[in-house]
């Protein structure tokens, strides 16, 4: 399976609102130049974040002596076979894995539910 600019550019496209909604911006993306591995970064201001989530635990899984944190980052990496690999912190949560089909719209929508069930997004803006 491979990852081209339309596959990045529809992924982008459905998960930003997602992220906008939980108060997070786009910071970069970084396709392989295989096609094949690749990832994705969403970042949150951390004050915002923990003012915005503050069951996650965020604040104390850094410690007193390393807060506030810069910034909170939400990864998904593509670099599992079929899957995508969507990394975060707080809740105290693991990396989760979501099964892809190589189909760009297909993939977005799959990669959106799964974070905007992580990130508490009610509804997924049209």
């Amino acid at each position: 399976m491979t990852y081209d600019s339309a596959w990045f550019h529809a992924v982008r496209r459905t998960c930003g609102p997602v992220f906008t909604a939980a108060g997070f911006t786009f910071n970069s993306a970084g396709p392989d130049p295989s096609g094949t591995q690749g990832f994705l970064l969403w970042e949150a201001e951390a004050l915002d974040f923990a003012a915005r989530y503050p069951d996650s635990g965020i604040e104390e899984s850094y410690g007193p002596e390393q807060r506030p944190a810069r910034c909170i980052d939400y990864w998904t990496y593509l670099d599992r076979p079929g899957h995508a690999r969507l990394c975060y912190e707080g809740w105290g949560f693991s990396d989760e894995l979501v099964p892809l089909t190589g189909d760009p719209d297909a993939d977005a929508a799959a990669l959106a539910a799964a974070w905007a069930r992580i990130l508490r997004v009610d509804q997924m803006p049209a």
